[in-house]
């Protein structure tokens, strides 16, 4: 592509893919170039902002050719804030690259040759989000409030967001007014002085009942508990303000330590014909109508049967495992979490379900103890996939029939490829979800069956 003489730094690129993080992907001298703002098919002249080993970072100077997917998006801060990276391209296109995507990881780190189903979209493109953690800054004497800036720590200051729950999206603008007012000091990064750090608020889809976290460095503020009355008497659906105290510098969320400053520490939601309580760091999917269309696909393809036992491995307060069994079915499951293990035994007994049994404790430690009567596993594991000890483990003790839940392809690909070596066992089918629209995060179903059990 040729370079702008009178302009060294600026080039003319075809955009030929997106990168994860949502930024257009071309090549200039066998260099990736990384361009913001930019869509598959279009060429632009861009202006490079940055290098490193093998790659470029530029911005759009001139779009010279747009892609027919362009729109324009609804949102002030888009291409500013870090929450969502494709509300410039229509909601098709997207759903049909994260499909491609995930088609391509699975032949590239997997060298799986099977075709992916067509994706799962939905109509729910927007106000989707049932939680949200939005941290908190103190700039220019003001309070601001948002998501980061990408690659940054920086927050773009919201008062509203398009994929937020409806309900979620009215409490920020007058949180922040009454958190500006209150003389709540502020966290800084920095210097790791001031107390507030972030909000966290949680909708029940179903239930309509909100709830609404503080997290702060330490406990020492006192007007928090007055604020909390204030917010419960201001919006009946709101059931519950805690404290989260959080003391560590760094990345991580929340913190060991709540306190209770108004209602109850948990929100009610009915999810796939089961009823659950969702504490303040619960995890839940945060798209609600696509996570019941997951469990009817699990639903459909497992086929549980009486007398069987599924393993929910990673079962978290059992969201995906309580709503697949049924009577004769029994329920196992593993979990680090013992927090989450104990909210996944209230929540069976909140459904009238006794045949079930959940076990604090690592994953690639508590597994094999199940699977010599394991029936049906399913594998729901965080982004790192599963631990090498895992596949070891599954491939020894092999159950008829197993779902793997992943939310990130390289992963699943990897995981699936040591699973299947020696065709241990058969990848019946690959699904992929649209679980995070207007992003390029891809959740994906993989179904796969004993070679030992085939007839």
């Amino acid at each position: 592509m040729p370079v702008d003489a009178s302009h060294p730094n600026q080039l003319t690129l075809e955009i030929k893919d997106l990168a994860l993080d949502g930024t257009g992907l071309a090549q200039h001298d066998g260099k990736l170039v990384f361009v913001s703002g930019a869509l598959p098919d279009e060429t632009a002249t861009v202006r490079i902002t940055g290098q490193g080993r093998g790659k470029l970072h530029a911005e759009i100077s001139e779009l010279k050719c747009s892609s027919q997917d362009r729109r324009d998006p609804i949102c002030i801060l888009a291409g500013k804030c870090g929450g969502c990276s494709l509300l410039h391209w229509q909601d098709e296109a997207q759903s049909q690259w994260k499909q491609q995507q995930l088609q391509n990881t699975l032949r590239r780190v997997g060298r799986l040759e099977c075709v992916v189903d067509p994706i799962r979209s939905t109509e729910a493109v927007l106000g989707y989000r049932n939680r949200a953690i939005i941290p908190v800054q103190q700039r220019d004497d003001a309070l601001k409030a948002g998501f980061f800036q990408r690659g940054s720590h920086h927050v773009v200051n919201m008062n509203h967001c398009p994929v937020l729950d409806r309900k979620l999206d009215a409490l920020i603008q007058p949180l922040k007014a009454d958190l500006q007012d209150s003389g709540w000091p502020i966290y800084n990064e920095d210097t790791q002085k001031g107390l507030l750090r972030q909000l966290v608020l949680r909708a029940g889809v179903s239930s309509g009942e909100l709830l609404l976290g503080v997290v702060v460095r330490e406990d020492q503020f006192k007007p928090a508990d007055e604020l909390a009355e204030l917010w419960m008497q201001r919006w009946p659906e709101l059931v519950g303000v805690v404290l989260n105290v959080q003391p560590k510098p760094g990345n991580t969320l929340l913190g060991p330590k709540e306190r209770l400053l108004a209602g109850r520490p948990w929100l009610m939601e009915s999810f796939a014909g089961r009823r659950f309580q969702i504490g303040l760091g619960t995890f839940f999917q945060v798209h609600h109508q696509q996570a019941e269309s997951l469990v009817d696909a699990l639903r459909s393809e497992l086929q549980l049967q009486s007398g069987e036992v599924l393993v929910d491995a990673y079962c978290g307060v059992g969201t995906l495992g309580l709503p697949l069994i049924q009577d004769g079915v029994r329920l196992i499951g593993i979990e680090q979490s013992r927090e989450s293990i104990e909210r996944a035994q209230c929540n069976a007994l909140l459904n009238g379900l006794e045949n079930t049994d959940f076990h604090a404790g690592a994953v690639e430690r508590r597994l094999q103890e199940f699977l010599p009567f394991t029936d049906v596993l399913l594998l729901d594991p965080p982004r790192k996939g599963l631990d090498p000890r895992v596949c070891e483990a599954i491939r020894e003790q092999p159950p008829a029939r197993m779902a793997y839940v992943s939310c990130n392809p390289a992963t699943l690909a990897r995981d699936l490829a040591l699973l299947c070596a020696d065709q241990r066992f058969k990848l019946k089918k690959v699904v992929p979800f649209d679980f995070f629209p207007q992003t390029t995060h891809i959740e994906a179903m993989a179904i796969l069956t004993s070679s030992a059990a085939q007839p």
